[in-house]
């Protein structure tokens, strides 16, 4: 085989995993960057390796497989091309937080947020790397209950957009500084925030993309104590969305934990028993504080209905799972349920 049939081989199965990517077929992608990263490496092309195993590496997180996305992105970050360079230390760090994220090892995903911040900033070549780099710390932050931390990496923020209002993330960032405005009570803000973010995103332009919003968006509602009918209407946004486009069991296990927390904080405790305790029977498929706030809203759900049991062991196990994920104001209302119950 001749040089350029090399190269043309490799141009197509670049090619062809973009298009799947495109499709949300991330399995096919991730097998043909693997198949890329393997030419790659034949050739001694180690960018075109290193860009490959990324690739590999965000594909397996789409399909769920955080722990695998993991191992991948922290091989990239010990080869010798990731030190070389700032751009790609922020990537492979940005990545691995988001990993942490969704395994739910959330003190380990705010450390991976913070190099990625640092590797980041005073590089304006590309300002989407350091904006994708604080969209995870500030993730990795409100996750964790860190959520003063979390507001002084969105005003950051907010100053990126004033000086940049064309950036591609735009509605990301947006979104990701609405989040942490409900979490903190601001509920003025976060509405604003997060209808900035919905003028931004289109659900023409990425449905996936949309139904995460909205998803995302009616769950920091709710936690904010907001069950006006927008907050209904974001959860059947995200309903019919996710009905086209699919996505992983973990897209659907979440979407159906937001219309529990509906059911459970608009009084319909009886309607939130049934899909709660089926959620907690996959609870594996979850992160960890996901699966915490799964048996959260199910005692909440038990400890309202007469007579019924089973309240204390699920927020028990909800103290436990905040705990180990590093969510520790969440254990601690947990704890206090606990002890209110048995007086």
């Amino acid at each position: 085989m001749t040089y350029s049939d090399t190269v043309g081989q490799r141009l197509l199965l670049e090619l062809r995993s973009r298009e799947a990517w495109n499709q949300r077929d991330y399995l096919n992608a991730q097998r043909l960057a693997e198949e890329l990263a393997a030419a790659a490496l034949q050739e001694q092309d180690e960018l075109g390796w290193w860009n490959a195993t990324f690739i590999v590496s965000e594909c397996l997180r789409k399909r769920g497989l955080v722990r695998e996305s993991r191992e991948v992105a922290e091989d990239l970050a010990d080869h010798p091309l990731t030190a070389q360079s700032n751009a790609l230390s922020a990537r492979v760090s940005t990545l691995v937080s988001l990993a942490l994220q969704g395994s739910g090892d959330l003190a380990q995903a705010v450390e991976a947020g913070k190099r990625a911040v640092r590797a980041a900033c005073g590089h304006p070549d590309d300002l989407n790397v350091e904006v994708d780099a604080r969209h995870a710390l500030i993730a990795a932050l409100a996750d964790s209950d860190q959520l003063e931390f979390a507001w002084h990496e969105c005003l950051v923020l907010v100053d990126l957009l004033k000086s940049q209002p064309d950036l591609k993330y735009a509605g990301q960032s947006y979104w990701a500084i609405g989040n942490v405005a409900f979490l903190m009570q601001h509920v003025d803000q976060g509405v604003a925030y997060h209808q900035l973010a919905a003028q931004s995103l289109s659900p023409s332009n990425d449905l996936d993309l949309w139904a995460r919003f909205n998803r995302a968006s009616a769950s920091l509602r709710l936690t904010a104590g907001v069950v006006e009918p927008e907050t209904l209407e974001c959860i059947e946004r995200a309903e019919l969305a996710s009905s086209i486009v699919g996505g992983t069991e973990r897209d659907r296990l979440e979407l159906r934990l937001t219309r529990g927390q509906w059911l459970v904080l608009t009084g319909q405790f009886d309607a939130a028993i049934a899909p709660l305790t089926e959620i907690i029977g996959k609870k594996d498929l979850l992160a960890t504080h996901m699966a915490a706030q799964a048996h959260f809203l199910l005692g909440q759900a038990l400890s309202e209905r007469a007579g019924a049991t089973g309240a204390v062991s699920n927020f028990e196990a909800s103290e436990d799972l905040f705990l180990q994920s590093g969510a520790e104001d969440r254990a601690s209302t947990a704890r206090a349920l606990i002890e209110a119950i048995k007086g």
